[in-house]
């Protein structure tokens, strides 16, 4: 009889201990993920402020800009440290003169020109993500790579063609405070200084585990 007693139970507890359990599982999957426990950012933003913007090429002055197009991803190492790439595309307008130098008499003629700057860029970079909460993230950043400016000179009357080319140079960006508002889907923004932009906007997606 107490054997029966006993047996009838421990048959009880375990129902209870495996309802319990089914419960707390249910309610883990029903909780929204942290976006500081997904580890792959992808993110598409637009930023203004080119650092790129106010040099001068050739005493053409940079005039008109669509701003810039940014396309990234990065992948954290741990919950403080992300690295990635990201590419990024700015159209530049440039209006000024252009003198055309004679070797034999050293004498010029000038003209006034209109130029056009295709800026693509690539940046490796590194990402310091100081405050990490489930649906907020703070972080600071920096990144190198290199520009292809895709160059191209008309003459202002008229648009005759003159020249045009590619060229390669260094880049940078330096983020000082970005930031981040959701879990997987989120808005995110960030101010600092370089080539890319000096304010970008937009949006991300994380996704995957460590």
């Amino acid at each position: 009889m107490k054997k029966t007693i006993l047996f009838t139970m421990a048959l009880i507890f375990t129902g209870i201990a495996c309802t319990f359990g089914q419960d707390k599982e249910a309610a883990k999957a029903d909780k929204p993920k942290s976006q500081a426990d997904m580890a792959n950012n992808l993110y598409l933003s637009y930023g203004v402020g080119t650092f790129l913007y106010y040099i001068d090429n050739e005493e053409c002055k940079a005039n008109t800009t669509n701003g810039t197009f940014i396309l990234g991803f990065s992948r954290s190492l741990i919950p403080v440290i992300a690295v990635g790439f990201q590419l990024s595309y700015t159209n530049i307008g440039r209006t000024g003169t252009f003198y055309d130098y004679n070797n034999v008499s050293y004498n010029s003629t000038s003209y006034d020109i209109n130029m056009s700057d295709n800026l693509w860029q690539g940046i490796a970079s590194i990402r310091f993500q100081y405050l990490n909460k489930p649906s907020f993230c703070m972080y600071s950043g920096v990144g190198l790579g290199v520009v292809m400016d895709y160059f191209e000179k008309t003459k202002a009357d008229g648009g005759v063609f003159v020249s045009k080319g590619q060229k390669i140079f260094p880049s940078a960006q330096l983020t000082l405070l970005g930031f981040r508002f959701g879990r997987a889907i989120s808005f995110y923004g960030e101010f600092g200084i370089g080539t890319n932009s000096v304010l970008n906007l937009g949006i991300s997606y994380k996704f995957g585990e460590y």
